[in-house]
């Protein structure tokens, strides 16, 4: 299928249905004319490649389409790396109750229960979790994963976006766990009260442990401490 090529609701449907999706004419009229916005993420990924275009580009993403692309099969892993990985410095990985709670609370991005969650989460072997879009959306902006364009559920969509945020994210969970963050952190705390000398010995001090690997180091200052 040509994607420069327009067509009609009954062929983009019969394009879908010939590579295995199930979608009618009616529900995509409904889409194009805005009556329908929460689509599964099964139906973006088919509609994707129906069209030879990328999943991510209905949600502001890459427009070209790079090989065989199913963010559902991908969806969980993603998911499960984003609740291991992506919480602050001060707690640990937030519990399905608490994202839920976050995800509805506004109504944005409509209701989404726990239990929903724990299944997105360990789904059985198959078929893979087949979440809509606004749980997708309302998943990225949880977990930080926007700009200054709005959630960033592009990281469900495109895998190779996803590889380069997991790498992101890999960096930064060393950090944390490296006691990085809570140095730069307390550093913005205390450091408008130190001398130039103290703040040049926490910044050798943090160097020094970067560089000898000891684990055993701790922030070297107390709040008030200022010489």
């Amino acid at each position: 299928m040509n994607r420069s090529q327009r067509y009609t609701n009954a062929e983009l449907a019969q394009f879908v249905v010939a590579n295995g999706g199930d979608i009618t004419e009616g529900y995509i009229c409904l889409l194009r004319k805005g009556h329908r916005a929460n689509p599964t993420l099964q139906t973006v990924q088919d509609l994707a490649a129906a069209l030879e275009v990328s999943p991510a580009v209905f949600v502001g993403g890459r427009e070209e389409r790079l090989g065989d692309e199913q963010p559902r099969r991908s969806f969980p892993g993603k998911l499960r790396r984003l609740f291991r990985v992506a919480h602050p410095s001060d707690r640990g990985p937030y519990t399905p109750e608490e994202v839920a709670r976050s995800i509805s609370s506004d109504g944005r991005y409509g209701s989404i229960s726990s239990s929903y969650i724990r299944e997105l989460l360990t789904p059985p072997p198959q078929p893979p979790p087949n979440p809509r879009l606004k749980h997708l959306l309302g998943l990225a902006d949880h977990f930080n994963l926007a700009d200054d364009d709005g959630p960033q559920a592009v990281y469900f969509l495109d895998d190779h976006l996803a590889a380069r945020i997991d790498a992101e994210l890999d960096d930064y969970a060393a950090f944390r766990d490296a006691g990085v963050l809570e140095f730069v952190t307390r550093m913005a705390e205390y450091a408008p009260q130190w001398s130039p000398h103290r703040r040049r010995q926490a910044i050798d001090s943090i160097s020094h442990a970067l560089e000898s690997g000891d684990s055993t180091w701790r922030f070297p200052c107390k709040k008030g401490d200022a010489q």
